[in-house]
């Protein structure tokens, strides 16, 4: 795979500003021919960005250097399907997209295998308070700053509209595109009124644009939810809760989405049999990372929704008693 040591360099920065430094990784022995691996992380301001830091950090103290490189939700299956890297991070939802040739995908996508669940994202959507806006089916026409069509946050954003009736982002003003930390700033520059992103809060992008703009998060409905739910069995319902962010008085009803780590089916069973026992020997570390994964631990790991589990990381878990 090719190597972003520049992006390696910043993750590896922001594995030491969360404090998750490992010291004793829980190691197991490597397998005949895994050396590297590529995984495959989100855009800068989002959780996954900051995550896959403290995650290939442990797996490289166990033996195995892994480098993370930038991707998104929907990129990241694709990738994995082609072979291009090991490991990467995705939505459940986009995975039942993939799978099913929805949305921005074309046709059916094929092998890709679920690893392990790392932590529930729920939906954000902010908007600016002087905007007057207190509903998705008013951002009709509105400025808003969204993600790369490569992204899961796109898809979501784009499937929630259209459940308020919308035709999607093609009723709105699009003003710019790019990760969370973009989308800040532009409602910081009044470039846009309003950003997306599908992360757990806090994250960095909404607490620093929250703290400088009043914003109000929009909540999704329970007759939204349902028909999200009916259309994309990957969504749950979620909550953004109160004083998660400046001004963020009250709990906010949202959509939840778990991220999963997928890996390609031509991965080797023992390939995959060592990250899932790698991962689940390191569960306290992994928890420490952040606050997404605060609730990570072995039998978490084996939900994985929508797509079949790797033979390699369904031995695993069985041999742990995590699965029948």
């Amino acid at each position: 795979m090719k190597k972003t040591t520049g992006l390696s360099r910043l993750l590896a920065m922001a594995a030491l500003a969360l404090g998750v430094v490992s010291t004793g990784t829980a190691t197991a022995q490597v397998p005949a021919g895994l050396q590297r691996i590529t995984l495959l992380t989100g855009a800068p301001g989002g959780s996954w960005y900051a995550y896959s830091a403290g995650i290939a950090q442990i797996l490289t103290e166990a033996g195995v250097s892994t480098t993370p490189e930038q991707g998104g939700g929907n990129s990241n299956v694709m990738n994995i399907a082609a072979g291009n890297a090991e490991v990467g991070f995705a939505l459940t939802t986009a995975n039942y997209m993939a799978k099913t040739g929805q949305g921005a995908f074309k046709q059916p996508v094929t092998g890709v295998m679920g690893l392990a669940v790392l932590f529930p994202q729920v939906a954000h959507t902010a908007v600016t308070v002087e905007s007057g806006v207190t509903s998705y089916a008013q951002l009709k026409g509105q400025r808003m700053a969204s993600q790369s069509m490569a992204t899961g946050s796109r898809q979501i954003f784009e499937d929630t509209l259209k459940a308020y009736g919308l035709a999607g982002e093609s009723d709105l003003n699009i003003v710019v595109r790019g990760g969370p930390g973009v989308g800040s700033q532009a409602v910081r520059d009044r470039q846009a009124m309003g950003m997306i992103a599908t992360t757990n809060p806090p994250t960095a992008a909404f607490s620093e644009l929250s703290a400088t703009v009043p914003i109000r998060l929009l909540p999704i409905d329970d007759a939204a939810y349902e028909i999200l739910r009916k259309a994309n069995p990957g969504y749950g319902r979620g909550v953004i809760p109160a004083g998660s962010y400046p001004g963020i008085d009250a709990d906010v009803p949202t959509i939840s989405d778990d991220t999963i780590l997928i890996v390609p089916a031509s991965l080797p069973e023992e390939h995959a049999y060592w990250l899932v026992k790698t991962l689940a020997k390191n569960a306290e570390a992994i928890s420490r990372i952040g606050p997404a994964l605060r609730q990570f631990n072995p039998k978490s790991m084996s939900g994985v929704m929508v797509l079949d589990l790797h033979p390699g990381a369904r031995r695993y878990y069985q041999e742990a008693g995590l699965l029948r």
